[in-house]
C-alpha cells in the first residue's frame, strides 16, 4: 500500500516547481508536471459537502462516502503516473493547492501539505514578468496585471496555508518551508523535508538538475534544469519600481513583517 500522496502548494513564482524537481530526483517519490485540477477537485468537494450535500444524503451518500470517493478520484488521476515512474509514493504540486490545503486533509487525512513561502517582493516581480492565460476566460490572469493586485494574491496564498496550518487538526501534517533556506541552506532544509514526509535523506536530490524530465508548460522550466542558485533572493531591489514597491507595501507590510521580511527598502 503506497504512502499517503505529497500535496505541495504556495504563492505562483515562490519556487514550488524547484521543489517539485528536487522531490521527483527522490528514489521513492514521483512528483510530476503540475497536474492543475486538484484544486478544482477540492473546491468541488467543498460543495458536494455543502451546498450539494441533500441530495447527496437522499442516495445515501454521508460525509464519508464522499471523502472516499475523492480519494479515489485523484488517486485515480495520480496512479497511473506513478506506476509508470516505478516509484513507491507520489506527490502533487499545483501552487493553489494553498487555498485548499484544509480541503485536502479532509479527503486525505494523512498526507503531508508542504507550503514554500518565498518574499513577497520578489514574488511580485517574478510574477510581473509571467504571461499567464486563464484557459475559461481568454484572458491574462489578474494578478500578473500590475503590483498591487499581485501582492494581494502573495498575501491571500501566504495566509491562507498558513490559516491551515494553525488548525490543531492539521498543525502535524503541515510544514512550512523557505525559498530562502531551500536554496541558501538546501541540504538542511531539505534534510527537514524528507524527515517530516517520513522519507529517508538522499543526497542525489541536490542533483536533480542532470536528471531528464518532463518541464513541458512549466514557467520554471529553464531555472529548475540549472543547479541551485541564490542569485533571485533579493531581486525586487534591483527589479521593482518605487511604485510598485510601495503599492507592495501597502498591502502586504504587515505580512512581510511577521514573516521577518523587510517591509520596506530594508534588506532582509
Amino acid at each position: 500500500m503506497p504512502k499517503a500522496p505529497i500535496f505541495i502548494g504556495g504563492a505562483g513564482r515562490s519556487g514550488t516547481t524547484l521543489l517539485r524537481v528536487i522531490l521527483d530526483s527522490h528514489p521513492n517519490i514521483a512528483c510530476g508536471p503540475e497536474l492543475k485540477v486538484t484544486p478544482i477537485v477540492a473546491d468541488l468537494w467543498q460543495k458536494f459537502q455543502t451546498t450539494l450535500s441533500p441530495p447527496l444524503k437522499e442516495y445515501l451518500l454521508s460525509r464519508s462516502d464522499i471523502n472516499q470517493i475523492f480519494r479515489q478520484m485523484l488517486l485515480s488521476l495520480l496512479e497511473k503516473y506513478r506506476l509508470q515512474s516505478g516509484k513507491t509514493r507520489i506527490a502533487e504540486k499545483s501552487p493553489n493547492n494553498v487555498f485548499f490545503f484544509q480541503h485536502l486533509h479532509q479527503i486525505f487525512p494523512d498526507s503531508p501539505l508542504i507550503h514554500l513561502i518565498r518574499d513577497g517582493r520578489d514574488v511580485v516581480c517574478s510574477l510581473l514578468t509571467m504571461n499567464w492565460v486563464n484557459p475559461q476566460t481568454g484572458q491574462r490572469v489578474d494578478y500578473i496585471q500590475n503590483a498591487r493586485k499581485a501582492a494581494e494574491y502573495w498575501a491571500a496564498a501566504v495566509t491562507a496555508g498558513r490559516k491551515a496550518g494553525a488548525n490543531p487538526s492539521i498543525r502535524q501534517r503541515y510544514l512550512e518551508l523557505r525559498y530562502e533556506d531551500l536554496t541558501l541552506n538546501p541540504e538542511e532544509t531539505l534534510q527537514r523535508l524528507f524527515s517530516f514526509i517520513d522519507e529517508p535523506w538522499e543526497p542525489s536530490v541536490l542533483e536533480y538538475h542532470k536528471r531528464r524530465r518532463n518541464l513541458a508548460g512549466e514557467s520554471s522550466a529553464e531555472q529548475v534544469s540549472k543547479p541551485l542558485y541564490t542569485a533571485a533572493i533579493g531581486r525586487w531591489k534591483k527589479d521593482m519600481a518605487a511604485d510598485d514597491l510601495g503599492a507592495v507595501t501597502h498591502v502586504a507590510g504587515n505580512l512581510l513583517r511577521e514573516l521577518g521580511y523587510a517591509a520596506s527598502h530594508e534588506s532582509t
